[in-house]
């Protein structure tokens, strides 16, 4: 089964992630190594995913013209939402307790 890792680029569209997957490739008459960037539309059916994380795609039967692959996992969440979310958590918890 086909699969690649990428990062994130995109998650305007409701289930639907951007991933964009950096290859690097031997180039015949340069003989230099140069990178290959392509983006795949990718299905996320739950949406957990963020612009910026690390994710596993495999190929799958075709959700829509452009979308044949999907979610595998969540390989790294980004660091920035992750201090978000937690500082969220945070001012959630000391609203709650000084409310109470």
């Amino acid at each position: 089964m086909r699969t690649f890792i990428g990062q994130v680029v995109s998650t305007r569209m409701q289930k639907t992630a951007v991933v964009m997957v950096e290859r690097v490739k031997k180039h015949v008459r340069l003989d230099k190594w140069v990178k290959y960037r392509k983006k795949f539309k990718a299905h996320d059916e739950h949406g957990v995913c963020n612009t910026g994380d690390e994710v596993r795609i495999k190929i799958c039967r075709p959700h829509s013209k452009t979308k044949t692959w999907t979610v595998d996992e969540v390989l790294r969440k980004n660091p920035a939402v992750v201090y978000q979310q937690r500082k969220a958590a945070e001012e959630a918890a000391k609203a709650a307790g000084g409310t109470a």
